[in-house]
């Protein structure tokens, strides 16, 4: 079973925001979410797994549990 860490599934999200011409802030702004609250989900200080961490998770496609 293939288990990817969480600096690839960082890279990953960075990588598709960039090839849609967005970047982090960018995102967060067009979603209505803060910035600081967008890099943490990314760089894996918020988990996702409840509230507004799971909700910016879900939008950037990162892997949450249900």
């Amino acid at each position: 079973m293939y288990v990817r860490t969480q600096k690839q599934i960082s890279d990953e999200v960075k990588n598709r925001l960039k090839s849609q011409g967005l970047t982090l802030k960018a995102f967060a702004e067009v979603n209505g979410f803060l910035y600081r609250d967008v890099s943490d989900v990314v760089r894996g200080v918020r988990r996702g797994y409840f509230g507004k961490g799971r909700e910016i998770a879900k939008k950037l496609g990162m892997p949450v549990e249900e």
